[in-house]
C-alpha cells in the first residue's frame, strides 16, 4: 500500500530558473564542473584563435580532464540519490497511482453525498 508522505504535491509549478538553483542547491559540483569545463574550453578555443597552439592542447586536456570528472560526479550523484530513493521501499507504478486517485475520489465524493443527505435530513426534520 502507498504511504502518504511519498507522494507530495508540490505547491505551485516551478519555473526553470527556480528549478535550476534547487538542484544546483542540492548538488552543487555537477554546475561547478559545468562551468570549468566550459571555461577550459573557452580558454582553449581563445588560445588556439591567438596562435598558441601549444597552450591550447593543454586547455584541452584539462577540459578532457573537467569533462571526465564531472562525469564521474553526476554518475557518483546518481547512484546516492538512486540508493536513497530504494530506502523508502517500492515506488508506486503509473497504474497504482492512477487507481488510488481513482479511490478516492469515490471516497470524497461518497464522503460529500453522506454530509449533504445528513444536512438534508436534519432540515427536515
Amino acid at each position: 500500500l502507498p504511504r502518504h508522505h511519498d507522494h507530495h504535491k508540490p505547491s505551485a509549478p516551478q519555473t526553470f530558473t527556480q528549478r535550476l538553483f534547487r538542484k544546483s542547491f542540492k548538488d552543487p559540483l555537477v554546475p561547478i564542473g559545468c562551468l570549468l569545463t566550459g571555461g577550459v574550453l573557452g580558454g582553449g578555443l581563445y588560445t588556439l584563435y591567438t596562435g598558441q597552439a601549444g597552450l591550447s592542447q593543454k586547455f584541452m586536456r584539462a577540459r578532457i580532464l573537467a569533462q571526465g570528472v564531472t562525469v564521474v560526479v553526476l554518475c557518483t550523484g546518481t547512484v546516492l540519490m538512486g540508493n536513497e530513493a530504494m530506502k523508502g521501499g517500492p515506488r508506486e507504478t503509473l497504474e497504482q497511482k492512477m487507481l488510488r486517485e481513482r479511490m478516492e475520489d469515490r471516497q470524497h465524493k461518497q464522503a460529500a453525498a453522506a454530509v449533504a443527505a445528513a444536512a438534508a435530513a436534519t432540515k427536515a426534520s
